[in-house]
């Protein structure tokens, strides 16, 4: 008893380390004005508007919180800024869900049979996955990083045969993003191939096919007013999902090609380099449920969703430190791999982190705005109510805790008229939009030049107007 206790003590100190870590990479990026809009400022909004009881319309996209992926989980999250709205809860609920994940990889591993020093091997390996890191802060805040230890709990509770852990973490997952419905109906796939949990496997078939035709296919598309989002991004193979479907099924020669891209196989290599030395071509099989994600991120004609920095790989690689749990096992009875010590599998992991893990970013990237960093956050600080907001990117998840903040554009300048902004409050950076030439200085001219607006505060190039 007290060896086991002595176990979960060392893995709760991972989850704490790792947490706290995650949380200050992106607590930091957001104080350094690196977080942006899309998608933190849109979730703020979309958070902060549900828990003070109005309707949650992100007046960025003009549609409901249910429209973006049917994250249910996000009124959840909406009673935290209950207690006390700060985007900082986003940052604290990622940090913990991630770390956390390393709780069902150190259960799948003493489900294997791993000895003690393999499982905290493997914990590490997972908590050292250059992957966990860099989504953690590069995208702010995603609700599917919820789903991640949700997903290896599903995959542990299947294989022991734990029914209610199973339709809890099921049901967990899916609330969290419509598309991970295909991931659900994968793990199914798996459970009734693999450890033979054939209800299990069918379960979870049937019940991610329903949440998929429910949300994919009439609930998201509803509420957008549109198609399913993330469409877009497979403009090649068609424009709705049936037909994007459709045209998989009937043409494979169009899709067959994307296999073999060299982006893609370097994708491949990068998805299993940070574990590679301890893999087993035998155990392949245990990444069918990180299938459908992977299909749709090689078929996209978004390069984004081909790299260890963006979130389309959070389905994916939890799928891959497993695929490293059941490998060691299948060495050691094979009675092969004498070599891969423990400690071999903690360095490789290491050098794969410091190879791949973004951690420069601070450096090579976020100190841009070092240079006015004490004026943008005076100006933040003059936004004392929560009426409207025009400001750019960089500052909009500041603001974003009101029903009314839109981003300043190239056609901001033809369309200003002093009678149609419904904006109190106009926060302009020059010296960052001037760094990306994205910013027209004749704007600025304008405000000044109108009768609406009172220049309230400028210094080191960021201005901010109020409406008289």
């Amino acid at each position: 008893m007290e060896k086991q206790l002595h176990k979960l003590r060392s893995v709760a100190w991972m989850i704490g380390v790792s947490t706290l870590i995650l949380f200050t990479a992106s607590s930091l990026r957001h104080a350094l004005f690196q977080s942006t809009a899309l998608d933190l400022a849109v979730f703020d909004q979309w958070v902060y508007l549900a828990s003070q009881g109005l309707p949650p319309i992100s007046s960025f996209f003009g549609f409901h919180l249910i429209g973006d992926h049917a994250a249910f989980i996000l009124y959840a999250i909406s009673l935290l800024y209950k207690i006390h709205p700060d985007v900082h809860w986003l940052f604290a609920i990622q940090a913990i869900a991630l770390a956390v994940g390393v709780l069902p990889i150190y259960a799948l591993s003493v489900q294997a049979g791993l000895s003690v020093a393999y499982t905290r091997a493997v914990c590490l390996s997972y908590l050292l996955y250059p992957a966990l890191f860099n989504i953690n802060f590069f995208t702010d805040f995603r609700p599917e990083a919820i789903a991640v230890p949700a997903l290896l709990w599903a995959m542990w509770a299947g294989i022991g045969g734990r029914t209610w852990q199973l339709i809890l973490a099921v049901v967990f997952v899916l609330i969290c993003k419509d598309i991970l419905s295909l991931t659900i109906v994968a793990l199914g796939i798996w459970l009734f191939l693999v450890p033979l949990r054939r209800w299990y496997g069918l379960g979870c078939i049937f019940t991610g096919v329903i949440w998929y035709l429910t949300t994919i296919s009439y609930l998201v598309p509803m509420l957008r007013g549109g198609q399913a989002g993330g469409v877009v991004f497979f403009g090649s193979l068609g424009d709705t999902p049936t037909q994007i479907l459709w045209n998989i099924i009937t043409n494979p020669g169009l899709i067959l090609g994307k296999f073999f891209f060299p982006e893609t196989i370097f994708y491949y290599f990068l998805l299993i380099l940070p574990v590679i030395i301890g893999l087993h071509w035998q155990k392949t099989i245990t990444i069918v449920p990180a299938l459908p994600m992977l299909l749709l991120n090689i078929l996209s004609d978004y390069w984004a969703q081909r790299d260890l920095i963006h979130h389309y790989s959070l389905a994916i690689f939890p799928f891959i430190i497993v695929w490293l749990v059941y490998s060691i096992k299948q060495y050691q009875q094979e009675q092969k791999r004498y070599w891969l010590k423990p400690r071999y599998l903690i360095i490789w992991s290491m050098i794969a982190f410091l190879a791949l893990a973004k951690y420069e970013f601070f450096i090579t990237r976020y100190l841009t705005s070092l240079p006015n960093l004490n004026s943008l956050h005076t100006a933040v600080s003059l936004v004392t109510t929560t009426e409207g907001v025009l400001t750019t990117a960089k500052i909009a998840p500041h603001l974003s805790q009101r029903q009314i903040i839109k981003l300043i554009d190239s056609s901001t300048l033809e369309s200003f008229q002093d009678s149609n902004l419904n904006f109190k409050y106009i926060l302009l950076d020059l010296f960052n939009l001037e760094q990306k030439s994205e910013f027209y200085p004749s704007l600025v001219q304008k405000i000044q030049n109108s009768a609406s607006f009172k220049l309230t505060y400028q210094k080191d190039k960021v201005y901010l107007f109020i409406k008289q």
